[in-house]
């Protein structure tokens, strides 16, 4: 990055700039709405590389629009249904160990030992009672999960983008399958079945899904709906009943498993199930399942154990679930078995979605089309008989799913072991059988066989008398046996290598669309830097650089676009296809005229300067650390030391600095800012990956709640916060104006209602308040939340926009002379001042959505951020000095007390920005986030809102989420503005420093967010990939789309709005 040394960079600029006289179609373009311009043009090459990338990088699973064909008179059902009714309850959330009778060590008094009925009726009635662990296939979010148990099919990743709005399932499912069997549905629960099957249920009672902080709502819907229809006068009314509770899932994310509300919510499902289990009828099955785990603070939707450890139990009343027949180890080698983290008994283990295909079955339906679950076998243990057709007719459902898939590669390393089960189904049948993928006919033949044996078997045993004929038949019955097995074997062995195959392809890739989407992106980068050096170098004639420069690449990127475009619109003979590589085309090459002058013009610096180089060697190491899973864990850490080397190096050269009071505040301003950059770094929540050598310090213990101690501060700390920007202010006598009014009493009163509102929030699930008294506090905390949201979005914005600069005019009249004279407080800092005012009413909504651990950060982050500027603007003096005593021609003569800094502007550097952009990534870390899926803070979208409101929840999770980072892009003009004074009926170049500043922010993200995007590509089969590498793409994708907005909003309204009023009241041009 060519730039001038900052120690060099003293120059000033030029209070005049020449003329514009550009012949560019963008002369009449103002300079803010053409930095505007060149702002949004960046947005747009960021959306075009990330969606060209995604759609590369993260193709959904390729859904096959057949059906399993119904069973006929002439297309009979491999088995008989053993049930003609199931009752489905869905436990949202139920881990394993929550149902499991092999508790971890030391047990949970709060979820273990409390819903033992499943374990109870297990030990007493085993061929009645099945209890396993269901592997969850990642993403473990309900929407997915959903999906799985009745598709029998794997989720995408991409997938969990859809978990706020679900969308209907269209493919073959288990429900569908049973709407074609003419069975009567019924359902009760959450909300997403209904999206999923919209018009599908006879029966249906649905309930909102995502308020997490109600934990009863749902649950009591559905106890009050299920149990009239499970009367006996009712059971004729449907044929399988669905019911989906919440309240354990939202207990989990409210308070985590390990209180005593979860005991409750688990001694209430424990009655739930009693009472179902005296209701049902011998002919209905009862499957009780979670949709997927949950980790120690009640989270979800990564892959973690203890977030794909879900629980599943069958039970009957009627037919055994499992025979009494012994199998050998030949056939039960597959049936694998899983220990629970700090258990020490094996628990049965299946996946999640093998219960598809055995429902299928046990109920008569057909086996959906697009199923990868292998049936579960102990519920076809009777003999060999019927778990042979069983385990058949399963690998023959998966071998026509997959002959209609596609895939070559997948058919070609499963054709051996296909061709090996199917000379197993010869040997048992004595017939030859094609190797088709027609529908059942084989699974027919062995059907009629097995009744042929059957029959011929119970004559023999008539005439047992016969010893020949008796040992005859001994003989062929050990020789058929010995087939079945091998048939059971080499079947069941074909689905569980299918769908290891399967998962494997689980995102498929397009590299052409990967190459393309990170070729964009990475000449973004280059652009920007392009932009960067242009603007900086061209000083205030930054303008005709920037005319000229967007003028060229969009008149020959839009030429040439359409050329291309237009040829693959006609060979494809679609529209769309023209208009998209139009795009893609325009893009590159706007990006590619625009960079190509960059490469004419290099130049070697003629010395090193630490303060030169600093900071592209940190964006350097902090990129290239993708490469690396282990330092994508514990970015946590390499952030803050990152972040922590560059006042470290300030206080290193502080001995350097003109005056002994410089070198002084230098010292004291980097020792602050290194000590509370520290402070902030070590509030964190850990990975899976980090333990045991994290210590959660975000939350209180193992609970997902703030400590105490957090609860107590927070109202104080919303009281003393504006004063920490009044004493910065006034040390530049910028306390005036509206600031008094809008720090110290606006604002303050705002920082203390979004205090209130977690306070009261701790207070609503406090197990000692009564419960009459919690509506009280619901609403009370309900209109608290909207009280400052409202203020936040009208009132600070309004006064902000129509109060004039922070500054005291004084009018005193010269006693020698007689004249009045006119003196203008805080006029040294009046850029600065007026936008900081600006910059708090974004922080103050970031504040409400943050909870008190997170208030707590952001306090310490807005702290350092006044010291950071005010060890920057030292610095600055300092430069400013050191290159006055170089000039001058007698260094001796000078009057230090003289020099008016204030009038001198320093450009900002590269390194200038490095910190304020890691500010966002500790500030992300330390308000409770990793990148990961379930570190989201899910109670933030009914921040205000009683239920989901769309588009507002969303944006509340986001803000949550991504809030440090939307403040840390908001923040950047700043560093162009503070202590800058205006210059009266003239120019000033805050224009030029501010885009330099942004397009220097905007380079560190679009690297960052380039070098994730290339190692997930380039790790694509990495053990890792999913783990690790794809989400921190997806987190870096919309960071970077975050920091776009914020600093268009910092521009187009914080810096016009500011140089609008200081023109207006000093007629000083901003350009």
């Amino acid at each position: 990055m060519a730039e001038e040394s900052l120690t060099t960079n003293t120059k000033r600029d030029s209070a005049v700039p020449i003329q514009s006289r550009s012949t560019s179609w963008l002369r009449n373009i103002s300079r803010s709405n053409l930095a505007g311009l060149i702002l949004l043009y960046i947005t747009s090459l960021h959306l075009i590389g990330l969606y060209v990338f995604t759609k590369g990088f993260l193709l959904t699973r390729l859904t096959i629009p057949h059906v399993s064909p119904s069973y006929t008179p002439s297309n009979p059902p491999p088995l008989p249904a053993t049930h003609s009714k199931a009752v489905i309850l869905v436990i949202d959330a139920l881990r394993t160990d929550f149902i499991s009778p092999y508790y971890p060590q030391p047990p949970s008094p709060h979820h273990h030992g409390i819903l033992t009925l499943p374990s109870e009726l297990t030990s007493s009635h085993p061929d009645h009672s099945l209890i396993f662990n269901a592997f969850s296939d990642p993403p473990t979010s309900t929407m997915q999960r959903i999906k799985g148990i009745t598709t029998g099919s794997l989720p995408t990743f991409i997938d969990i983008s859809s978990n706020f709005a679900s969308t209907a399932i269209e493919e073959d499912s288990l429900i569908s399958q049973l709407v074609s069997a003419n069975k009567t549905i019924g359902f009760m629960g959450d909300d997403t079945w209904a999206n999923l099957f919209p018009d599908t249920f006879n029966i249906s009672h649905p309930y909102d899904s995502f308020n997490v902080e109600d934990l009863h709502t749902v649950d009591e819907g559905v106890i009050e709906h299920i149990f009239p229809y499970l009367q006996p006068s009712n059971q004729t009314k449907w044929d399988v009943l669905i019911g989906h509770f919440l309240g354990v899932d939202h207990v989990g994310h409210r308070v985590g498993p390990n209180r005593d509300t979860m005991r409750i919510k688990l001694e209430q499902m424990n009655q739930v199930l009693k009472k179902v289990v005296d209701l049902l009828d011998e002919d209905t099955l009862l499957v009780v399942l979670g949709d997927h785990g949950m980790d120690d603070k009640g989270n979800h939707g990564g892959d973690a154990e203890l977030e794909t450890s879900s629980a599943m139990w069958l039970y009957s009343k009627g037919p055994p679930l499992r025979g009494k027949s012994e199998f050998d180890n030949k056939i039960t080698e597959s049936w694998a078995t899983y220990i629970f983290p700090k258990s020490n008994q094996p628990l049965r283990h299946i996946n999640q979605i093998d219960i598809v295909p055995t429902l299928s079955l046990l109920l008569g339906v057909p086996i959906p089309y697009n199923n990868l679950g292998s049936v579960i076998p102990e519920c076809f243990s009777y003999d060999l008989d019927t778990l042979e057709v069983a385990t058949r007719a399963n690998a023959e459902q998966i071998e026509r799913y997959l002959g209609a898939y596609g895939d070559k590669a997948i058919r070609s390393a499963l054709s051996n072991y296909w061709s090996k089960a199917r000379a197993t189904l010869e040997s048992v049948t004595s017939e030859p059988q094609p190797q088709s993928e027609s529908s059942t006919k084989g699974v027919n033949k062995v059907t009629d066989w097995i009744r042929k044996g059957k029959a011929a078997a119970a004559s023999a045993s008539a005439s047992a008398g016969e010893k020949a004929q008796s040992q005859a038949q001994a003989t062929e019955k050990d020789q058929s046996a010995h087939y079945q097995k091998a048939s059971i074997t080499a079947h069941r062995h074909y689905s569980l290598l299918a769908l290891k195959h399967l998962r494997a392809l689980w995102a498929q890739f397009s590299l052409p669309l990967i190459l393309v989407g990170s070729l964009i992106l990475g000449l973004s980068v280059l652009t920007l830097v392009a932009l960067y050096v242009g603007v900086r170098n061209n000083g205030t004639n930054w303008d005709v650089y920037a005319r000229l420069a967007l003028e060229t690449s969009f008149a020959t990127s839009a030429i040439l676009g359409s050329i291309i475009g237009t040829l693959a619109g006609i060979y494809t003979a679609r529209p769309s296809t023209a208009i998209k590589v139009f795009i893609v085309t325009f893009a590159l090459i706007s990006e590619i005229v625009l960079v190509f002058p960059l490469f004419m013009q290099i130049s070697t610096p003629r010395a090193f300067s630490i303060n030169r180089y600093i900071g592209p060697m940190l964006l350097f190491a902090h990129a290239t650390s993708f490469a690396s899973n282990s330092f994508i864990m514990w970015e946590d850490r390499v952030v803050l030391f990152l972040l922590t080397t560059i006042p470290i190096i300030y206080l290193l050269k502080a001995l350097s600095a003109p005056t002994a009071g410089m070198r002084i505040k230098i010292i004291l301003l980097s020792l602050s800012y290194a000590i509370i950059v520290r402070l902030i770094g070590a509030v964190t929540i850990c990975r899976e990956e980090q333990q045991p050598y994290c210590r959660v310090t975000f939350f209180s213990g193992t609970t997902p709640v703030a400590a105490k101690w957090v609860l107590f501060a927070i109202i104080p700390l919303g009281l003393q916060l504006p004063r920490a920007i009044g004493i910065t202010l006034v040390k530049s006598k910028s306390l005036a104006g509206p600031a008094p009014f809008f720090l110290g009493y606006l604002w303050r009163s705002v920082l203390v209602i979004n205090a209130t509102y977690w306070v009261l929030e701790w207070l609503e699930h406090y197990e000692g308040l009564k419960p009459e008294v919690v509506p009280t506090i619901s609403l009370i905390k309900l209109w608290v939340a909207r009280s400052s949201i409202g203020i936040t979005l009208g009132a600070l914005p309004y006064i902000w926009f129509i109060s004039p600069l922070c500054i005291t005019v004084e009018k005193t009249i010269d006693q020698s002379t007689g004249e009045q004279e006119v003196k203008v407080l805080g006029f040294a800092n009046t850029f600065g001042s007026t936008y900081i005012l600006f910059f708090l009413i974004p922080f103050t909504i970031v504040h409400l959505v943050s909870q008190p651990m997170g208030q707590v950060v952001l306090s310490a982050i807005l702290i350092s951020l006044l010291i950071y500027l005010e060890l920057i603007d030292t610095r600055k003096d300092s430069i400013i000095l050191q290159s006055t005593f170089a000039s001058s021609p007698s260094a001796t003569s000078i009057d230090i007390d003289q020099i008016d800094t204030s009038q001198t502007i320093v450009r900002p550097s590269f390194t200038d920005i490095v910190p304020i952009a890691l500010i966002g990534f500790i500030g992300f870390f330390s308000t409770g986030h990793q990148a990961v899926i379930s570190s989201i803070q899910w109670k933030s979208a009914f921040i205000g809102f009683e239920v989901v409101t769309y588009p507002f929840s969303p944006i509340l999770v986001i803000l949550n989420t991504f809030g440090s980072f939307f403040l840390s892009s908001l923040v950047v003009p700043l560093m162009g503005l503070w202590n800058i004074s205006p210059r009266p009926r003239s120019s000033i170049p805050v224009l030029n420093h501010s885009l330099q500043l942004i397009l220097a922010f905007l380079i560190y993200h679009s690297t960052i967010t380039f070098s994730s995007a290339v190692t997930a590509a380039w790790l694509r089969r990495h053990l890792m990939v999913w783990k690790v590498f794809a989400p921190r793409f997806m987190s870096s994708g919309i960071t970077l789309l975050i920091v776009d907005l914020g600093v268009i909003l910092a521009f187009t309204i914080g810096v016009r709005v500011t140089a609008w009023k200081v023109n207006k009241t000093f007629g000083c041009e901003s350009i």
